[in-house]
């Protein structure tokens, strides 16, 4: 398809986000070491970084309006700049992996 943006939107991602972060295994429940949980007890089950109540969708709406990764950390310290990069690199390799062509 001529024309057409071959690069997806952060709104795209978004709306993949729990479908890509659950193939990948980025949700892990309550598992050790996990980057993001989802639990019906916090924020309504909403995918959260792990050990905090900070949804993962917080940080691509500042990322989505221009703020930085040192932005959105100064304003939740509970979340680790390990998890956050390792949330963004985890859901980079999940989209990415979307694009690559069938074989």
């Amino acid at each position: 398809m001529q024309g057409a943006d071959p690069f997806p939107t952060l709104s795209a991602l978004k709306e993949l986000e729990f479908d890509l972060a659950e193939e990948v295994g980025l949700i892990v429940g309550m598992k050790a070491n996990s980057v993001v949980e989802i639990d019906p007890e916090i924020m309504s089950g909403e995918p959260c970084f792990a050990a905090t109540r900070v949804p993962v969708r917080t940080l691509l709406d500042y990322l989505e309006g221009g703020d930085s990764l040192d932005e959105f950390l100064e304003d939740f310290p509970t979340v680790a700049r390990e998890q956050a990069v390792a949330f963004l690199e985890q859901s980079a390799d999940a989209m990415l992996a979307t694009l690559a062509p069938v074989v």
